[in-house]
């Protein structure tokens, strides 16, 4: 699966799909499963289907269209199933073989605090209506992209692992409810004002379904001018610092640039503005430099350095908390 912070819905290829996209991947069987309800209407989440006539939900996934239909049923993460909700989900009934087929995630799982849809719709708000005990947070953890570490990272529901922190935590609130969303003052380059954003600062999405930071054009434009790794990409780039809250987060040259066989890769990239929704969108490299809490019930996101290699064996996890190990991250 791929936890995606700016969706909120669960989307799974089902039985019904026999697309080559979707028999090549892991597909809900909702005949299998003695729990599974099949809704009708997304207006009625939780009245099982009456008849034939039902709703086809149409959507955009990865810029391609796909359309499934509702399913309801018990979602469990976790090894040992140590998180569960019942919650509304869309079984595709199609895929297209571009780009679908040849990617190593089955679905996504959608972790923004709502859906577009009825609330019964939203897996984090399910995940977390059942518990007793544990709060409504959960962390991610990024490995760095040298790291000899198996797994590419970490997700921790009901808490999170300070021991992959190497500061405390800063906390910053949520700038448009619903969302991952936070306010960024200023962007910076060697720790100076660039004066890139608005008098009133820019939004920014923080993002773990994006494997890039991304901004519009223009703004990516000016900040690209200020950066010279050189042709031969021997030039020590400087650090590209968000203002967030009173206090910098910034990212080494290391953490956006890549050395390839052929020179530099950027991990920046132009977003599409359309006057609507965050100016930028941090993706992994600030999430690897980064370890970040997402914290629901309070409207905010803590972000702290990441405390990089192998765990002390005895940095356990609380018995209410659920970890998911993230392996092979993909945009």
């Amino acid at each position: 699966m791929v936890f995606d912070t700016a969706s909120g819905q669960l989307i799974l290829p089902g039985s019904k799909c026999d697309d080559n996209a979707c028999t090549s991947h892991r597909r809900f069987a909702s005949e299998n499963s003695t729990s599974a309800v099949q809704i009708g209407w997304a207006d009625d989440p939780t009245k099982p289907m009456d008849g034939e006539d039902r709703d086809t939900k149409s959507l955009l996934m990865m810029s391609t269209d796909v359309s499934g239909e509702f399913v309801r049923d018990k979602v469990c993460i976790g090894p040992k199933d140590e998180i569960c909700g019942t919650a509304d989900f869309v079984a595709l009934l199609e895929e297209a073989d571009e780009p679908f087929a040849g990617l190593a995630f089955d679905g996504v799982l959608g972790l923004a605090p709502k859906s577009p849809d009825a609330k019964e719709f939203n897996l984090l708000q399910a995940l977390f209506a059942e518990r007793k005990t544990g709060r409504a947070v959960f962390g991610v953890y990024l490995a760095a992209t040298s790291s000899s570490t198996p797994a590419g990272g970490e997700l921790v529901f009901g808490g999170y692992r300070k021991e992959r922190m190497a500061e405390e935590l800063l906390w910053a609130p949520v700038s448009e409810q619903g969302s991952w969303q936070i306010h960024v003052e200023d962007i910076t380059i060697d720790g100076k004002p660039a004066n890139l954003c608005a008098k009133g600062g820019c939004e920014a999405a923080v993002d773990t379904g994006s494997s890039l930071v991304m901004a519009p054009g223009n703004l990516l434009g000016r900040i690209m001018s200020q950066i010279d790794p050189g042709d031969d990409c021997s030039k020590t780039p400087p650090k590209l610092g968000f203002k967030v809250n009173g206090r910098l987060l910034e990212l080494n040259g290391e953490d956006y640039l890549e050395h390839s066989e052929d020179g530099c890769e950027f991990l920046l990239a132009s977003a599409a503005g359309n006057g609507k929704g965050p100016n930028l969108v941090l993706g992994y490299p600030f999430l690897r430099r980064y370890y970040t809490v997402f914290d629901q019930e309070k409207s905010r996101i803590g972000f702290a350095l990441a405390q990089h290699g192998p765990l002390k064996k005895s940095a356990a996890l609380d018995s209410d908390v659920a970890s998911v190990a993230l392996v092979g991250l993909r945009a």
